[in-house]
């Protein structure tokens, strides 16, 4: 039962961080991934998004809309395949992802807790 126990601590600890970093940010970590996945200025497909955030393909294409309607990415039509939407940031998203990188993040709390997890 006490591992069981420890996995909460660390699920309540993620939580903590997860609503600091909305907090702070304005953004919730899954958006925050995604501009992350754009930030090398390389235009993305939907696909690349579902591969670098690790989420399935329809919560992907909701933080994508999200994302969008706060003007932080922009969407274009795939020059080869008409079906397929490229990716990239806006000014107002890069300017965003710079935020981000600038701000420290307490990780500690997580950590204590995984190490013990670990032990």
């Amino acid at each position: 039962m006490e591992p069981i126990c420890k996995l909460k601590d660390i699920y309540k600890a993620l939580y903590s961080f997860e609503k600091d970093f909305a907090e702070n940010n304005g953004i919730t970590i899954n958006e925050g991934m995604l501009l992350c996945c754009l930030k090398d200025g390389k235009p993305k497909s939907a696909n690349d998004l579902c591969d670098f955030v690790g989420l399935s393909n329809s919560r992907v294409s909701r933080i994508i809309t999200t994302v969008e309607e706060k003007g932080f990415i922009v969407r274009k039509m795939g020059t080869t395949d008409k079906r397929q939407m490229i990716f990239t940031l806006t000014d107002q998203g890069k300017e965003k992802t710079k935020e981000m990188q600038s701000q420290k993040m307490d990780f500690s709390k997580l950590s204590a807790l995984i190490s013990t997890l670990v032990e």
